[in-house]
């Protein structure tokens, strides 16, 4: 074999794609979340122009678990129940259908999942943006 061929072989073995490894299924069902904030930010520059009410007031208590079977649930702390879910990654974990809504992964660490989604609000289009941390 010449090294070009090995070169070759490397680069579209690069390129293929792969099965997710678990490791963000892990980071995701590993413990319990809470809204940090959601809203929008038009323009992708971090700074929210809107923030979404509903986060900024009582949901924000609520705790977000993740299972690892593709269901979970939203709990507010102080209550005892449960708003049940169904979630799933696709796109080699790029990509969680979450609220009845396909959201882009932004960030997934142990500490912080951000996620988003583009939308089209009248003539002109927005991003929302969901913001969970431990």
């Amino acid at each position: 074999m010449t090294i070009f061929s090995l070169l070759a072989g490397s680069l579209l073995a690069g390129c293929m794609d792969r099965s997710p490894s678990g490791k963000d299924l892990d980071l995701l069902t590993a413990d319990p979340w809470k809204y940090e904030k959601a809203g929008f930010d038009s323009n992708d520059d971090g700074i929210f122009d809107a923030l979404d009410p509903r986060i900024a007031g009582s949901e924000r208590e609520n705790l977000v678990v993740f299972r690892k079977d593709g269901t979970g649930y939203s709990q507010h702390i102080s209550k005892k129940d449960e708003l049940p879910f169904i979630w799933t990654f696709q796109n080699h974990d790029s990509t969680i259908y979450f609220q009845d809504q396909y959201y882009r992964v932004r960030t997934l660490t142990q500490h912080r999942l951000e996620m988003y989604a583009d939308q089209k609000l009248g003539a002109s289009n927005t991003r929302y943006v969901i913001v969970l941390s431990r």
